[in-house]
């Protein structure tokens, strides 16, 4: 057995894998529960890299790639607690626990257009959700519909429906907005779900501005690799330019609908981006909700080809971006169901 200055930096990388458990441990003792403190996270990435410097100096190829590996692993967990920590001290700050916070009245929009096969689930799952603040108000907005989504919206309690013969994306959350109540305002598709307690965090989102216009992170419905890495993609792009995500929500307070005069019902398409980079524009600041996941439907994809409708979109924001809006209105809207 050798002695020399690599080997007390060995072990030093793995007295920090030691110590972390070690940390774990009292911890978790302490809380009579499993704790992963946030001193687990800063030594198991310096024992990383102890150890990475190690195995170069050995040229050993089977430790240096585990420690590899996991730097990335142990960094994104850092990034999570270091997410999870700011949240909570957020929650502190606003008041968020104490029980004369004012929770404002949300209404939840829901354009509908032929949507009898998904309908009943979407509203369900909005009627249940669990909220501090008064019961959400649920709006259907049917607008130009010949099936039965009539009757699947009836069939579910506590929801309010409007109806028009006339149809049109953008018109029928028009149509929801104007004959909701609260100042609060969420749109969401009628193909897409949202997570019990969705509306809660869209208002924790939100609190402490006095106007936004924001959007929630979409997951597929179902579908392989190819499908949920262009989700991915897609949450991050608009994330970077301020538009609107694919996962078929959005959140804004009623002034600044108001204020922009609602969604452009001329434009088929691109109307929720075209909506958010208006009301950034009157003033409102944007809000990008990843706290959970908006799982719509990919039939459009199914329909029209994914490669080809995230071109469709990307094209969308270019024109909106340049001030272009007259060769989106010029595009036909696809109806695909």
């Amino acid at each position: 057995m050798r002695w020399d200055g690599w080997e007390v930096v060995g072990l030093i990388g793995e007295g920090l894998f030691f110590a972390r458990m070690a940390a774990q441990w009292v911890m978790s003792e302490r809380a009579r529960r499993p704790v992963i403190p946030t001193a687990y996270w800063y030594m198991s990435l310096a024992g990383a890299v102890i150890l990475i410097l190690y195995a170069l100096h050995l040229g050993s190829f089977a430790v240096l790639l585990p420690q590899v590996v996991g730097v990335v692993f142990y960094a994104r967990g850092l990034h999570l607690d270091i997410l999870s920590r700011r949240r909570d001290a957020r929650r502190a700050a606003l008041g968020f626990d104490n029980d004369t916070y004012p929770w404002p009245a949300v209404s939840i929009i829901v354009p509908v257009h032929n949507e009898e096969a998904s309908l009943k689930e979407t509203l369900t799952g909005l009627t249940d959700q669990v909220y501090f603040g008064p019961k959400p108000e649920v709006v259907a907005a049917l607008n130009g519909c010949t099936d039965d989504s009539r009757r699947e919206a009836d069939a579910v309690p506590d929801v309010t429906v409007v109806e028009s013969e006339r149809s049109g994306m953008s018109f029928g959350k028009n149509l929801g907005a104007n004959a909701s109540h609260g100042d609060f305002l969420v749109f969401v598709d009628a193909d897409t779900r949202i997570p019990p307690d969705a509306v809660q965090h869209l208002v924790e989102a939100a609190a402490g501005l006095d106007r936004f216009i924001g959007t929630v992170a979409g997951a597929p419905d179902r579908g392989g690799f190819v499908v949920k890495t262009c989700f991915r993609i897609a949450n991050w792009a608009t994330r970077r330019k301020q538009a609107h995500a694919p996962g078929g929500v959005m959140l804004m307070d009623r002034e600044t609908f108001t204020r922009v005069g609602g969604f452009d019902e001329s434009l088929p398409q691109g109307t929720s981006t075209d909506m958010i980079w208006r009301g950034v524009e009157s003033g409102a600041t944007y809000v990008y909700v990843d706290s959970f996941r908006a799982v719509t439907s990919i039939r459009r994809f199914e329909k029209t080809g994914i490669i080809r409708q995230m071109l469709s979109w990307r094209s969308n924001h270019r024109a909106f971006a340049a001030g272009r809006r007259e060769t989106v209105s010029d595009r036909a809207y696809e109806d695909i169901r």
